[in-house]
C-alpha cells in the first residue's frame, strides 16, 4: 500500500493592501507675470500631490508634498491648492471667465438699452457657460482628484455650484428687499 504524503503546508494568506490613491486634475493656472493662463496639471500618487505646470522651457514641476501637507480647497470649477501659504489656483476652463464677464456686460447693456430679448440670451448664455464649465471640471478631473487628495490625508473641501448659485440667488433677493423696503421708507417720510 502507497501512501501519499500530506501537502506541504500553505503560508497564510493576507489581503493586499488596497491601491494608493492616484487621481489627475488637468486645467490653467493663473500666471501674474503675464496675466495669462499656463497649462498645469496636479497629481496625486503615493501619498503626495504634485503640480506640474507648462512652461516655455517644457512641464515644470512646481511642488511635490506629502498629502497632508496640502489644503485641497474648490468652488465651482476651480481647485486651489494651498502648501506652505502659498494658493495655486487651477480653473478647469480658464476661458469661462471671459466668457461670463462678457456675457455680464451685454447683461447689463441689454438691461439699460431696454433689450430684453438681448438680455435674455445673455442668461442663457451664461447658463450655457456655467454648464460648460462644470463639465470642464468633471473631464478635467475634479471630482476623482478631490477623493483621492481627501483619502492621501489632504484637507479638503468642496463648494459646487448648487450652493454657489443658491447663494447668488439668495443675495439677488437680499437685494430685491432691501430695495423694496428702503423705497417704501423712502416714500412714507
Amino acid at each position: 500500500m502507497t501512501t501519499q504524503p500530506p501537502p506541504p503546508p500553505q503560508p497564510p494568506q493576507y489581503p493586499s493592501p488596497p491601491p494608493a490613491p492616484y487621481a489627475v486634475f488637468s486645467g490653467m493656472l493663473g500666471d501674474n507675470a503675464s496675466g495669462g493662463w499656463l497649462l498645469a496639471r496636479a497629481e496625486v500618487s503615493n501619498g503626495l500631490i504634485t503640480l506640474w505646470v507648462e512652461l516655455p522651457s517644457g512641464w515644470t514641476q512646481y511642488f511635490s508634498v506629502r498629502a497632508d501637507e496640502v489644503t485641497v480647497k474648490s468652488a465651482a470649477q476651480r481647485i486651489t491648492l494651498v502648501v506652505r501659504g502659498q494658493s495655486y489656483p487651477l480653473l478647469a476652463d480658464a476661458r469661462a471667465v471671459g466668457r461670463a464677464i462678457g456675457l455680464g456686460v451685454v447683461g447689463v447693456v441689454a438691461d439699460i438699452v431696454d433689450k430684453p430679448g438681448l438680455e435674455i440670451g445673455a442668461d442663457l448664455g451664461r447658463g450655457a457657460n456655467v454648464a460648460g464649465a462644470a463639465r470642464a471640471f468633471q473631464q478635467g478631473g475634479g471630482p476623482e482628484f478631490l477623493a483621492a487628495a481627501r483619502q492621501s490625508g489632504a484637507r479638503t473641501s468642496r463648494l459646487g455650484y448648487g450652493p454657489l448659485l443658491a447663494i447668488g440667488c439668495g443675495g439677488g433677493l437680499l437685494v430685491v428687499v432691501l430695495v423694496t423696503v428702503i423705497t417704501l421708507v423712502a416714500i412714507n417720510f
